[in-house]
């Protein structure tokens, strides 16, 4: 994968060398006084703003900055990740926000800031990524969003995951956030709690959401550790439920699914307890016997994308990082009266995946076949209306966001069409559809920057997108045709 351009900043080499010689090591605390300032300090001398108190040296890296530098291409080293190109609470540097016209443009500022929705005086929120969007089947669209940077306090704010809910329909204008469940006046809380083990888990980052039988579902990753750009490690893969709106979430450990790589201990509930019939020679009736199944591995399942059909489910599921491609599977969640249930959605042993090669589902993750070619990154899946097929969003292997079309889930998908070009929008990474969006022409989605550490609203007019036949073929880049062009560039200020 092509690296993207690097955001270099000068800094001292006595700096660099002191932190490069302590990296390694422990680092008990270090001051954006090593790094210099482009701008004035955002907290205006009241406090440490999102670096706080800079916690325990493996929260140096704060997270989601280095898998946002990860995923855009730009991190290399663990200097890099400190100094060397200067995380943006450190210098305080944004982003910027690109005005463009043509297939795409973007329409807002989402979260920071500068943001109208003001999540830094609402929420405690300056920066923030992702943003995957699900209707929450009562008339609001729940949005999560993954490690998040806090407001001017001493004390870290530092969340790995938030969540936003929006009653906002018309988007065209930008996407108010209503309302998130709340620590305490002015913060926003984690939803689910990472465990602070060292050299265990760094961080747990939602992946898909989805609504089932009144129930809110986040699918979420353990990570243990951020890597080379595109490149990251995971424990396991898992379920968390809200039964009150997103409010407060329980973790189902029964739902992992590991990686060779785990580090965190497998105990008594992560086993799955289930009655499987078992037939007995010589007589009619099966014998029912009480399994405990240990949690399966699926290094090739550890993020995921959802969207419903009909009785199911379908889960598409990729490996850590961006390098991989994605599978698809499924599972029941309506019975033969056209109701809703929850039950098979939190057994693990209800899910079937599709073995393109016998054209057929099978429960045996092993044998899922790709459906979508590497490298797939975060992704996000739904049916649309307007085009009449399912459209899958993520960023590819040189930073573009693409879109790729299917008649069916399990493909073939259309070769991919860039709806945002990394010329347009450098160090870009994650793409979610808005599920409100997808009756008409005007597409809306988010995506998230590496520089501005933000969320941003783009729309796209999908009258620009390929229609009729169903081709394996790849569509120019939109900024190389002159199908999208750039008027201008509005700075984001930094934290």
């Amino acid at each position: 994968m092509p690296a993207m351009p690097r955001l270099v900043r000068r800094v001292s080499s006595l700096a660099l060398a002191a932190v490069t010689a302590t990296a390694a090591v422990t680092i008990l605390s270090i001051s954006t006084d090593s790094v210099p300032n482009a701008q004035a300090d955002p907290c205006q001398g009241l406090g440490d703003g999102s670096v706080g108190t800079m916690g325990t040296p493996g929260e140096l890296v704060m997270g989601g900055v280095y898998r946002a530098a990860s995923q855009a291409g730009i991190l290399n080293n663990v200097a890099d990740a400190i100094v060397g190109n200067s995380i943006p609470w450190f210098n305080t540097l944004g982003g910027h926000m690109p005005k463009l016209t043509g297939r795409t443009d973007s329409v807002e500022l989402v979260t920071g800031r500068t943001s109208p929705n003001k999540t830094a005086d609402r929420f405690g929120i300056t920066g923030t990524d992702l943003g995957i969007m699900w209707d929450n089947g009562n008339g609001e669209v729940l949005m999560a969003v993954g490690d998040t940077m806090g407001n001017c306090i001493g004390d870290s704010q530092w969340r790995s995951n938030v969540l936003f809910r929006s009653k906002d329909g018309i988007l065209e204008d930008g996407m108010n956030l209503d309302n998130a469940p709340m620590e305490s006046p002015g913060l926003a809380k984690s939803i689910i709690p990472r465990s602070g083990i060292p050299g265990a888990e760094r961080t747990v980052i939602p992946t898909a959401g989805i609504s089932v039988a009144g129930k809110q579902y986040l699918r979420y990753m353990s990570v243990i550790d951020w890597g080379q750009p595109g490149h990251w490690e995971t424990n396991y893969s898992s379920l968390a439920i809200s039964g009150d709106n997103g409010e407060n979430w329980n973790q189902l450990p029964w739902t992992w699914r590991v990686t060779g790589q785990n580090r965190l201990p497998v105990g008594p509930a992560n086993f799955f307890q289930h009655d499987v019939e078992v037939p007995q020679p010589g007589q009619d009736a099966p014998r029912k016997e009480r399994r405990n199944d240990p949690p399966p591995r699926m290094d090739n399942g550890q993020m995921s994308a959802f969207v419903k059909d009909g009785d199911f489910a379908y889960e598409f599921l990729t490996p850590s990082g961006r390098q991989g491609d994605a599978r698809v599977g499924r599972v029941r969640i309506r019975n033969e009266q056209g109701q809703e249930y929850w039950q098979d959605f939190e057994n693990p042993t209800k899910y079937e995946y599709w073995d393109a090669g016998k054209r057929e589902w099978t429960g045996d993750f092993n044998r899922a076949s790709p459906v979508i070619p590497a490298p797939v990154s975060e992704l996000s899946v739904a049916y649309n209306e307007y085009l009449g097929r399912y459209i899958a969003l993520y960023t590819n292997g040189d930073n573009n966001i693409v879109m790729r079309q299917a008649d069916s889930p399990v493909g073939p998908w259309s070769g991919e069409d860039i709806l945002l070009s990394s010329k347009s929008l450098p160090s870009i990474y994650g793409a979610y559809v808005h599920p409100w969006s997808l009756n008409g022409r005007d597409m809306y989605f988010t995506v998230s920057t590496w520089d501005a550490y933000n969320v941003f609203l783009m729309k796209t007019n999908l009258d620009f997108v390929r229609r009729g036949e169903i081709t394996p073929e790849n569509r120019p880049d939109p900024a190389t045709t002159g199908e999208v062009q750039e008027l201008g560039r509005t700075p984001i200020p930094g934290f």
